[in-house]
This record gives C-alpha cells, structure tokens and sequence, in this order.
C-alpha cells in the first residue's frame, strides 16, 4: 500500500534546538551556524488590525515563510526524516515495494512538505512506520495532518484488510486506484486535465493582456517569459498528445498575432520558432520542446545509472538490453515512452569522447568526431564486429596504433589522427557536442531538432551580427528582423496575400516594396545622402532584402554625430518607416531635414539611458614574469628568479586551443617528473585565457577533455600549482622560443 503524509503546519512547527542540532550532526563550522541561528531566531511578528500594526510578537520556534534560507533548512530536516526510513529498511522493518523484480525497493519519497511512503498492509510494517512518525514529530516539533492524508491499496486488498489498516494509522481517506489511469491514447485523464487547465491559463492571461499597448518586443518578452513557461514543468514529465500541442501553440499563435480576442489576423508560426540565430525569433515549437525536455530526463539515466530513477526504469525496462538500441514494448508505461522520445534527440547530437575505449564498439557507437555524430561506415566482417576502440590503441605507448587502423579502418586515419589520447587513463564519457561542458541543455536540444527538421528553411545570413547585436532597442531591432523576413505591411506584399490595396508608394508611385521604403524611393535616397557622405545607393548596389541591412552598416556617417561606437542607420531606418506610415494613414509629410534630425535624438536618448546603466567592472590580475604563446609554455617557480621555457609539438591538432592544452600538459609532465622541481610552488603562465579559465574553476570542455584530464591528474603530484593568464606581448623571449622550435619541426618534417 501507499500513505501519503501532509505536514500540518510544516514550516511554523519547526524547533529551533532541533535544527541546531541538525546542522552541528551535518558537521557545519560552528560560526556559519551561528549565522544561520541568528537568521532564524531574531524574527518578531505584528498583527494588522485595520490597516495597522498592532502588537508585537516573538516566537520560539519556526522558519519564515518566504525567506529563501528557509527551503534549504526544511531539506534538512526531510533528510533527518530520509534517514530514519533507510535505516528501517536496512533493519528489514520497513522494507518497501519494488517495482518489478530486478528494481531496488522503495519505501519512502519526499514532495516537499509531503511524503509517499510505501509498505505492506502487515502489523509489523505499520508498527514500524507509526514508530518513524511519532519519532519524527516528538523530535521536530512537527505534527501529521492525518485529515489531508490518504492511503491507497493494491487492487487486491481484500475490504476488511482496508479498514483494518485505515483504523490502526487513523487515516480515513483513502487514494484514488489505477482503473482510469490508462486510456487507449495512453495518456492519464488526470494528465489531460491538467493540460486542459494550462491551455486555458494561457488564454485567460493572453485575453487580459490584449487591452494593453504593447509593442512587439514586448509582446515577445510576455510570450517567451509567461505564457510559453506555464506547460514547461508538465511537459518536462510527460509526452503531450498532438492535439494538446496544438491546442497550446494555437493559444500562444493567437496571442502573438491578434490585436484582441476579437480581431483576428493571418498567422505564421513555423519561421518564428527558429533560433534567433537562424532567422527565427526564439519561440518554442510545442511538440518538439516537449521532445527536448523529456530528453533531459533520458540524459540523467545515461550520464547517472547509479540514481534511484535510473535503477528503477532500467530494472524494469532495460534488464537485458541498453537503453540507446531499445524497442518499446506495447506494455510500456506513458513515462517510459516519453524516455524513449527524449532518446531520439539525444541521438542527433551525443557522442563518445574516447578515454581507454574499452567501451566504444568501433561501428555502432559515435567516436569519431567531437564536431557532431559520426561512427564508421560498415559493413564489418564477422572477425571485426565487435571491435572496440581499445583495439586501436597501443598497449605500451598508450597512443593510436596505426597498424590496426591501417588494418581495420584505413579510410578514418587522418579523421582517429585528431582525437587526443589521454595518457592517465580516462574513462570514456559520453557527451552532448552542442555544449562546451559536453551536458544536455534542453536550450540546444531544442535547436538542434528544430534545424534538423526545418533546415531547408535556413539562409546564410549573419542575424547575430546584423540583427541582434547591433547597438539599438529592442523595438528596432525586431523591426530590423521584419525588415528581413518581408513581413513589412507595405503595398506589394498585402497585394501578394489577396488585399486590395494600392501597390504604389504614396510618395513617387513605384511599386511599394520594404527595399523601397528603407532604400530606393527618392524621399529615402535624399535622407541618405544627406546622412552619408560616401554612399548612394542604386539598384545595382542593392538589389535584395537581405543586402539591405548589411549595406546600412557599411555606412559611415558624416559630419559626427556624437553617438560614439553607436550607429545611426537603424533610428534612420526607423524614422523612414515610421514617416511612411504618418504619411499614408495621417496624411503628415516630414522633410528630409526634420527626418535626420529625428533619428539623431532618437540615437542619443538611446545612448544615454544606455550610459546611465550601471556598468560590470572586471578585475583581472595579470603575473608580468612570462607569457605563453598558443604553442608554448613559461612554467615559473615562485621562489626562483629564472623561468623555465617548455615547448610542445604535435601533429594534426584541431585547434590553437587544443595544442595550448597540450602543451601546458607536456610542462606540468616534465615537472612533475623532475625531482629538483616537484617539490616546489609551480606557476603556469599562458596567454589562452579561455584555457586559464577552465583549468582554474576545474571545468570541462569536450574538445579539451582528455588533455584537461591529464592535467588535473599530473599535477596532483606537485606541492601546488596555479594557473596564470598573462598577455602574449609581454614576454616576447617564450614567443620567440615558441616559434624557433616549430620552424625546426616543420623544417625537419619536410626533409623526412
């Protein structure tokens, strides 16, 4: 059976002796736990009475509601409370269910101020598990709200089993069974009800924001930051049916597009879920976000198969086979097969980093490549199929051995050349190659599903650099992202899309495009060549959408504005916009003058809120005793006026970063393998800040993690050692050290 436990009054009946003793049993300094006590402890209370505070009240025990402290202190008092349900487990009193027979018994989880606890029906089991809640109370302080509890039976308990048990605990209610929990969709009807509630959350919120004047950025921030997050933590749990997806996205569609929940407008959804990289505006496309979330969960089994929830699921499901190759049976649970989801998009961006490569079969499993998924081509030949990656490594030298690859894939030798060796026998680790840290984010799980499913609708312009990054608000800059997309509600386009309107622009009655409002037109050619001196645009310079903004930004404004690093063009194109609408709708005409005079205050202002924000200083201490280059490195001893000058070659390296790595570890190597130098402070400078950074906070990067292993490793046998980043100008003696010795590498090279 199942009892679920509720906390009456969970955070007010917490004893203060209690939780000093907690954190003295946790072994905290003494002085932070007279911080925390004095946190807690120095809280006093008034009343409101009509408005004002009346009376004043200090209590003896308790945690503040809304403190942040007080959720982590509550943790560790559900962790005394843990402890005490695993020691009865290990006494065998409280021995728990289990799943399926190859799962590890469960007899208690926690949910904040409530708690699943899961026993048999017999009089021993619920001795002991009155015998933990009395304790727990006497202790704590805290008291069981035996009227919001409930427990649930198997569906074979006999009746007078149920009361026997609900009399002897005093819990009269009793939890729902399983008999509607499995629909032909394989979806819970409590699950659908609780997504039917979201969807209309969204819609209540998207209708109260309608009478409000937003612009589209901050249409954008209320979508992205509201309304698109209130499904995340459902769907984090569970696979969505396609009809709920849609029901979503056409809520969040609505919202996006519509003026109000009566007016209506044509709506596109598919470009605007794109990265904001690729062209898109960053929304979240329902089903596939769902995809990725679940793919988190499918990670943390991967990456932690020691976890309870790895251990249950692939007790049940994966006893005989490996998670990556299984197939879902048709008696699968609803969650399992939300793992099986997430496992799809894993595929399209996990790989192997190889350590011994004792566990990497050369032809299924991803190893070749740390830049995306890539295995060998077969087929292999019964002698070689089951092939590790070990087998291509020398047993003594601990590098490739080209003989078998020669033998068994001479195709892929410069490609297995590249991949770093570790030296210190690292494991190996499977890793998420869109991040640098090799761990699965649902933000780049999601984008590598979307550009894999919609790569045909990808460009190679730099929206980054032309969009995003330019130095102007947020409104221009989504102005910006219309302008290239051809969204702008100019003549040929509402043509194009069936309404009957004017195609020809007001001004000089050509046809109506956004490269001619922004360009072209005469009213726009007259603004730019009073607003630069060195360009003129023409039809031969400029001749499609995506031109124009990268043409604006070649444009050098003369005579100086004042604005500094900021540019003018985008307020310009802006105020040419804006002017064509006044003109159209309002019958308002500005002249050239009053047009450029408007974007220049309208670029000041701008700049000015910006210099008003308070600005993040860095502080950085550079060493001036050396200097590495990417190849090279100056290992100085702190208690020695010379430096030693240590120098690192190799062949097909992929990055300068990489052979910085390297070469940093071949130094650390000669030093600790000296005995006059290993017993003594070590500093190692380089000029590789991104590596500096990594080696200090002791982080991981997939391209640098064998070397970043040996590293850590080797200099566990030095006294101490400490990275240093230091500009490469300044010690141009290690530079030129550096360079001499790969002019007599690649010299030698070429006489071999």
């Amino acid at each position: 059976m199942a009892v679920k436990t509720d906390m009456s009054k969970a955070y007010d009946r917490i004893e203060w002796d209690f939780l000093l003793e907690v954190l003295t049993r946790f072994g905290f300094h003494a002085i932070w736990i007279t911080w925390i006590m004095e946190c807690v402890t120095t809280v006093s209370y008034s009343f409101l009475i009509n408005g004002a505070a009346q009376g004043w009240v200090t209590p003896s025990r308790g945690l503040r509601q809304g403190d942040p402290l007080s959720p982590y202190l509550f943790i560790l008092f559900s962790e005394v409370f843990s402890g005490l349900c695993r020691n009865a487990q290990e006494k065998g009193e409280l021995i728990g269910v289990k799943v399926a027979q190859n799962c590890p018994a469960i007899n208690h989880l926690l949910f904040t101020d409530d708690t699943m606890f899961f026993l048999r029906s017999n009089p021993s089991s619920r001795t002991t598990f009155l015998k933990i809640l009395r304790l727990y109370e006497e202790a704590l302080g805290q008291c069981i709200n035996r009227g919001k509890s409930s427990v649930t039976f198997s569906s074979k308990t006999p009746p007078e089993v149920k009361d026997r048990v609900k009399a002897c605990l005093r819990i009269e209610k009793e939890g729902g069974t399983r008999k509607y929990l499995r629909l032909p969709e394989h979806f819970g009807r409590r699950k659908r009800d609780i997504f039917t509630s979201i969807v209309d959350r969204i819609r209540q919120k998207s209708h109260s924001w309608y009478s409000r004047y937003l612009s589209g950025a901050g249409k954008l921030i209320l979508l992205k930051s509201v309304l698109a997050a209130l499904p995340t933590y459902a769907m984090y749990c569970f696979k969505l049916l396609l009809s709920l997806c849609k029901q979503i996205q056409s809520a969040l569609t609505r919202f996006w597009w519509d003026l109000s929940s009566e007016v209506r407008k044509m709506a596109s959804w598919k470009r605007l879920t794109l990265p904001k990289s690729c062209g898109g505006l960053g929304f979240r496309e329902i089903e596939q976000f769902n995809d990725a979330l679940l793919a988190k969960i499918t990670w943390r089994i991967l990456s932690n198969p020691e976890s309870l929830l790895a251990q249950t699921l692939l007790g049940k499901y994966c006893l005989h086979d490996l998670l990556m190759t299984l197939n879902a049976s048709s008696s699968c649970s609803h969650g399992w097969r939300g793992v099986l989801v997430g496992r799809e998009v894993l595929r399209k961006g996990m790989s192997w980093i190889v350590g011994i490569g004792s566990s990497i079969n050369v032809w299924t499993d991803p190893w070749l490549s740390l830049d995306r998924p890539l295995s060998p081509n077969g087929p292999p030949t019964s002698a070689n199929i089951v092939l590790l990656v070990a087998d291509l490594i020398h047993p003594v030298t601990g590098e490739w051995n080209l003989a078998a690859i020669r033998s068994h894939l001479p195709h892929y030798e410069d490609l297995i050349k590249k991949i770093v060796l570790s030296s210190c026998g690292m494991s190996d680790s499977l890793v998420w190659l869109p991040e640098k840290s090799g761990t699965y984010s649902t933000k780049t799980g999601y984008a590598l599903t979307k550009l894999n499913v919609d790569a045909g609708m990808l460009d190679d312009f730099d929206w980054k650099k032309c969009v995003w990054q330019v130095k102007t608000s947020p409104k221009i800059q989504h102005f910006l992202w219309k302008t290239k997309n051809r969204i702008l509600p100019v003549g040929s386009v509402l043509q194009e899309r069936g309404m009957g309107v004017d195609p020809n622009c007001k001004r000089c009655g050509a046809l109506e495009t956004p490269l001619h409002v922004l360009l072209m037109c005469p009213y726009a050619t007259s603004v730019w060549e009073e607003t630069s001196g060195i360009y003129k645009p023409d039809s031969t310079t400029v001749t499609s959408i995506p031109l124009l903004v990268q043409t604006c930004r070649r444009m050098i404004t003369l005579p100086p504005t004042g604005l500094g690093d900021v540019t003018l063009y985008p307020w310009t194109l802006w105020n040419l916009w804006t002017n064509r609408n006044k003109l159209l709708f309002e019958d308002k005409n500005f002249s050239v003058e009053e047009t450029i005079l408007k974007s220049v205050q309208d670029a000041r202002k701008w700049k000015e809120a910006q210099d008003s924000l308070p600005k993040k200083t860095l502080s950085q201490s550079v060493m001036r005793h050396g200097v590495t280059p990417p190849t090279d490195v100056v290992v100085h001893k702190t208690d020695d006026v010379s430096d030693y000058v240590y120098s690192s070659h190799r062949r097909n390296v992929t990055s300068a970063l990489v052979a910085e790595a390297l070469a940093i570890k071949a130094a650390i190597a000669w030093v600790a393998a000296s005995s006059s130098l290993n017993q003594r402070p070590v500093v190692v400078l380089s000029d590789a800040k991104v590596l500096v950074d990594l080696l200090n906070a002791k982080k991981v990067d997939v391209k640098l993690q064998s070397a970043l292993y040996d590293i850590y490793a080797l200099a566990r046998h030095l006294v101490s050692i400490s990275f240093k980043f230091i500009p490469r100008l300044e010690n141009f003696v290690a530079d030129l050290v550096a360079k001499s010795a790969l002019f007599n590498f690649v010299k030698s090279s070429i006489m071999e």
